[in-house]
This record gives C-alpha cells, sequence and structure tokens, in this order.
C-alpha cells in the first residue's frame, strides 16, 4: 500500500502516517484557513498562535506543513522569494542528519563556511557542491520553470492538505 504523504515545495516527503488526531484536527482547521486564500501576513500570524494552543511540538509533521504552506502563500502573493539552492541544501541536510552540526561533524564541512551559505553570504564551488550532494546522496536536477511554479503552486499544497483531513 502506498503511505500518503505531504511533499514540501523543496520535495522532502513529510509522512501522513504519522500524524495523531490532535494534529490531524489541526490540519484540518488550517485547510479550511487556508481554502479561503488569507493574506500571507494573517496566515503566518494565525497557524504557530494555533498549533501552540493545541499542544502541538515545533518538531511535529504539522508544524513542518504549515511552514511550507506559509512559503507558497508567501510566493504565491509576491511576499516570499521561492526556494534556492540553500533551501533544498539546508532541508537535505536536516532530513539526512538531523542538524547542520551533525552533518558538519560526520562530513568534515567547515560549519562556518556552509552557515555563510546557507546564509547567502557566500557561494559553493562546483566542485564544494558536488563533494556535498555525494554526502546527501543527492543529485543537481535542473528543470523547467512551469515545472517549478507547479510545485510552489497553492493549488497543490492544498490538494494534499485535503488527503490530510480526509
Amino acid at each position: 500500500m502506498k503511505r500518503r504523504v505531504f511533499q514540501t515545495i523543496t520535495g522532502r516527503a513529510l509522512d501522513l502516517e504519522q500524524i495523531d488526531t490532535n494534529e490531524r484536527e489541526f490540519l484540518s482547521a488550517v485547510h479550511a484557513k487556508y481554502e479561503k486564500e488569507p493574506a500571507w501576513s494573517a496566515f503566518a500570524g494565525w497557524w504557530p498562535r494555533e498549533l501552540q494552543r493545541r499542544g502541538l511540538s515545533p518538531e511535529s509533521v504539522a508544524f513542518r506543513i504549515c511552514q511550507d504552506l506559509e512559503a507558497r502563500l508567501g510566493i504565491a502573493q509576491g511576499k516570499v522569494a521561492a526556494p534556492d539552492y540553500r533551501d533544498y541544501l539546508a532541508d537535505l541536510i536536516d532530513e539526512h542528519y538531523g542538524s547542520r552540526y551533525r552533518f558538519c561533524k560526520a562530513t568534515g564541512t567547515d560549519p562556518g563556511h556552509l552557515s555563510r551559505i546557507l546564509a547567502g553570504r557566500s557561494e559553493l564551488s562546483l566542485q564544494t557542491l558536488q563533494k556535498i550532494l555525494e554526502q546527501l546522496d543527492a543529485a543537481l536536477v535542473i528543470e523547467p520553470e512551469k515545472a517549478l511554479i507547479e510545485r510552489f503552486s497553492k493549488e497543490r499544497a492544498v490538494r494534499a492538505l485535503a488527503a490530510v483531513a480526509r
């Protein structure tokens, strides 16, 4: 049987089978609010308060979904830049190692350099990028902008969120 997942704009698959009843009810409320296409700033202020009110953790799947929904809404409304390679790297590092510190320690990557790169104050050489991608068991993919726009869409997120509410 295929597991139900929510795919973030950076491609991370969040397992919807892991959410409990409290998270499911919270995400149903998020879905209802999100479908009304709220202003990005209003949604960004609402969901963290609601998450806390319901006693859900910032480590929960629901938290990550809401972060993703907020980003999609901000992109659609022109308030937030679409993710770039740094966002993808940060997500891969978190997914594979749990923290940047563990990644740097395990791979011998300079933490200061990685921090500057992810903050946008430095760039990666192609050689360094290739080394990091190998350590993350990842590949660089170039795809048409149209495919990226679809991946970032609010509508795609609404469809995925509807699956949670079922």
